[in-house]
């Protein structure tokens, strides 16, 4: 059976002191005896899972806002639309400025990434394939005994 609500808020009273301590630049050790973790791994343990908890509460409520926001752009971009078409240059260029905003929220003008791949890179991938297939060892150590009279 699941925990209590008495148990599920004292647990999160004490992350969230564990936190602030954590923040304040207090080590595990010394979080761990001030709020009775049976050790500062499990004081760490409990940090990372609120720190994980947060990053995935703000990271939905930034794509809620992102959506939000797109259904403005949308509202506002369908009210001056019709004037657009109609020719009237005040309401294309607002047209055109909701454009780019959506394109910004999207993502859609991020450069993509590129990969540059010298020759060297390729004669060197070469160089080891072919000593690969050969079944030869690349750059083999000198023999310290080659030439040496027995």
């Amino acid at each position: 059976m699941g925990a209590s609500k008495e148990q599920r808020a004292a647990t999160a009273k004490r992350r969230a002191d564990a936190i602030r301590l954590r923040l304040a630049g207090m080590d595990y050790e010394t979080i761990a005896e001030r709020l009775d973790y049976s050790s500062r791994q499990a004081a760490h343990k409990d940090i990372q899972r609120a720190m994980t908890a947060y990053i995935q509460e703000a990271s939905a409520a930034v794509d809620e806002l992102r959506n939000v926001e797109l259904m403005r752009l949308d509202r506002l971009q369908a009210a001056a639309w019709p004037a657009a078409i109609k020719g009237d240059l005040l309401a294309i260029e607002t047209c055109r400025r909701l454009i780019v905003e959506r394109r910004k929220l999207l993502g859609l003008d991020r450069p993509a990434k590129v990969e540059v791949i010298t020759l060297d890179a390729v004669d060197e991938e070469i160089r080891k394939l072919e000593a690969e297939l050969a079944g030869g060892v690349e750059n083999p150590a000198p023999d310290p005994f080659a030439g040496a009279e027995s």
